[in-house]
């Protein structure tokens, strides 16, 4: 069976949203991404999407048009919206009509805004892997414009989005950790050539040399290893500690 025009223009994004992070594509370059992807399936006219903080309000949006950036920050102002149900519940609402009674009573600030931009239905697909990234994707459009091709393709796109952002934050997490091992590692390194200089100097054990650096460093209430980095910049004088007279 031959791919259809969604998949040949679609599955390529798929692989462009999993592979962000690697190219150094930051949390709302992600979103954006998914974003303006949706909008390129038929029926969607505009999209949005946000991840939520720990209090459950969206704390970083991307959107493809000003009307649904509008609509994306409604919903963090009012406290109210599909797309907030849809990531608090990670459950998909599709097609909700906005016109509906239901809608009007659950959501009423938000969707007065909806179809005073000109949509009549809100889909909202949750964003959430594994890991804890939560957030949602809002496709914006009118009653009963989306296909079930369309349906199944944004689910894809929001889940790899998920997987992206997922990467990302995992990836943040081991470079940091990273840079907290190489810091110790530095630290370690200066200490320990202080430890060794001042050893030289008053000719005795590395030990009684630490002890001098940890005495020092306490009765004047600098850091251990400003007091190190001190003694090695300064190593022709020893820094603080001058060499023995004989």
């Amino acid at each position: 069976m031959s791919p259809t025009g969604h998949e040949h223009s679609t599955a390529p994004a798929l692989l462009d949203l999993v592979d962000a992070p690697l190219r150094g594509e930051g949390d709302e370059g992600i979103l954006s991404r998914l974003a303006r992807t949706v909008t390129g399936l038929s029926g969607v006219e505009a999209a949005g999407c946000n991840l939520l903080d720990t209090d459950g309000r969206p704390a970083l949006t991307a959107a493809t048009h000003d009307s649904a950036d509008q609509l994306e920050r409604a919903q963090s102002e009012l406290r109210e919206g599909p797309c907030l149900d849809s990531a608090r519940t990670n459950k998909a609402l599709v097609n909700v009509s906005m016109t509906h009674p239901h809608s009007r009573c659950r959501w009423p600030r938000y969707t007065q805004r909806v179809l005073q931009a000109g949509f009549t239905a809100v889909t909202a697909l949750p964003i959430r892997h594994e890991v804890g990234v939560t957030g949602s994707l809002s496709l914006y459009h009118q009653r009963e414009a989306l296909c079930e091709e369309d349906l199944a393709w944004s689910r894809l796109l929001a889940s790899a989005a998920a997987i992206s952002l997922a990467h990302r934050s995992t990836l943040l997490r081991a470079q940091t950790r990273e840079r907290q091992l190489q810091a110790a590692l530095d630290s370690r390194v200066l200490i320990e050539q202080a430890k060794g200089l001042l050893a030289e100097r008053f000719d005795c054990t590395v030990d009684d040399a630490f002890d001098l650096l940890r005495d020092h460093a306490r009765t004047h209430q600098v850091k251990l290893l400003d007091l190190a980095r001190q003694v090695v910049d300064d190593r022709a004088t020893g820094g603080p500690f001058t060499r023995k007279r004989n």
